[in-house]
């Protein structure tokens, strides 16, 4: 199904919304629609808002420090780096006290930028999980069906 302008349009209202008083998290949601909607100048902003932080540090700032960068990275087609500041953000992403949806976010760009990346074992291993835990899961069987689609030879 066509997504049409929705990232535009919750982009727009991200725009209006004063930023710098925001939790973390929230500007997580917000840099995923301008990442989405090629937002440059808006995700610019999201960055500087977020201290960097140091990898063990596990407060939400520096969870959505990691998130942001990653979601940034994807958005930029930089895929070898979102991959990168994901593979840091996984041992604690637990901590970010995120829904089951936040936490399935994180997992589908991690496996999304595998596939783009042609890193095919770790998505591999990514679907893989995805179906232990799912099975039944129509989402993770087109995962699946990626995979051996894109098998070379």
């Amino acid at each position: 199904m066509p997504l049409g302008n929705r990232w535009e349009v919750l982009a727009n209202r991200w725009q209006m919304q004063p930023l710098t008083a925001m939790r973390p998290f929230y500007l997580v949601h917000a840099m995923m629609a301008f990442a989405a909607a090629r937002c440059t100048a808006a995700k610019t902003v999201v960055l500087k808002l977020l201290p960097a932080t140091h990898e063990s540090d596990a407060s939400e700032e520096a969870l959505a420090f990691m998130v942001c960068n990653a979601l940034l990275a994807c958005s930029d087609s930089n895929y070898e780096a979102c991959l990168e500041w994901l593979a840091r953000l996984r041992p604690i992403a637990h901590r970010c006290g995120g829904s089951l949806a936040q936490c399935d976010v994180l997992h589908l760009t991690y496996t999304e930028a595998a596939f783009r990346g042609q890193r095919t074992p770790l998505a591999r291993a990514l679907v893989a999980e995805r179906l232990a835990k799912k099975p039944a899961s129509r989402l993770n069987r087109m995962l699946l069906q990626r995979l051996t689609m894109n098998r070379p030879g």
